[in-house]
């Protein structure tokens, strides 16, 4: 007779977890960036990569001059309206092409077509189209979040098991209900997978617009401190580009907490032999 022992991984406080994750994610990041410091002049080119203290400092100069502030709200403006609109446009297709086959079969090719075509090839278009401004970023920003969450709402629909839908209609469920109460609910974890993924790719929609033509915008900015060789800038635009990420992937675990609050959670798989 055997017994497997405790798992001590399983048995560990919560707070003493976090503290753990938390310590070494500081030693990691901190021993990166005393690398990269130590590095800088002395074995690779300052103007390469520059230094933790020469972005700090670049940082500070940018952000009271308002240069930055003003970037950065460009760039927010082109998301914050992509965004929303191109992952809501996305889902609500990619249910309505799972809920009629003959819209899947007549127009899925189409999709799968356009969607072959590289982003970058469509961003000169779309300034073309809509100018410098802040709309034909936005219109980028729409075709990539678009794209990810039309494709994973419509694998989730077509992965929807049938009989919950003929229970639910037995059961005298209207349209109504049908679709977000047994529907929309089933097919969520798609959906949040798709609105998850497109994060990334809506700030690489907005930058990729602004790198092509702008005149302000974060992309813009990195862009024009490139060409003048300053690679400290170019590393604050980075920064404050992957802190918009952050933020809205911390937004978007909130709503996946609300949204799949029916579903266990599991931080890990446990795994014995």
């Amino acid at each position: 007779m055997s017994s497997n022992g405790p798992t001590p991984s399983t048995n560990q406080p919560a707070w003493r977890r976090a503290l753990k994750i938390h310590a070494i994610r500081f030693f990691f990041v901190g021993g990166f960036f005393l690398l990269w410091e130590v590095a800088s002049g002395r074995w690779i080119e300052a103007f390469l990569i520059s230094s933790p203290s020469k972005i700090w400092l670049a940082f500070l100069k940018v952000y009271q001059s308002g240069e930055l502030t003003t970037n950065t709200w460009v760039t927010f403006q082109e998301i914050a309206i992509g965004f929303p609109v191109g992952a809501l446009t996305g889902i609500w297709t990619g249910y309505i092409f799972g809920r009629s086959k003959a819209l899947a079969d007549i127009f899925e090719p189409i999709i799968i077509a356009l969607y072959g075509v590289p982003r970058t090839a469509l961003a000169p278009l779309f300034i073309v189209w809509l100018g410098i401004g802040i709309w034909s970023k936005v219109g980028v920003v729409f075709i990539l979040v678009f794209f990810l969450n039309f494709f994973n709402t419509y694998a989730g629909m077509k992965q929807l098991d049938q009989e919950f839908v003929d229970l639910a209609r037995l059961m005298g469920a209207n349209r109504w209900r049908l679709s977000f109460r047994v529907i929309l609910p089933a097919v969520s974890p798609y959906i949040i997978t798709g609105f998850k993924t497109s994060i990334p790719f809506s700030v690489i929609g907005a930058i990729t617009g602004e790198f092509i033509a702008a005149t302000e915008g974060l992309g813009y900015y990195i862009r024009a401190a490139a060409g003048v060789f300053r690679t400290a800038d170019v590393f604050v635009g980075i920064a404050v580009l992957m802190i918009i990420v952050i933020l809205m992937n911390k937004v978007a675990d909130l709503i996946e907490r609300r949204v799949l609050r029916w579903q266990t959670q599991s931080e890990s798989v446990q795994v014995q032999g």
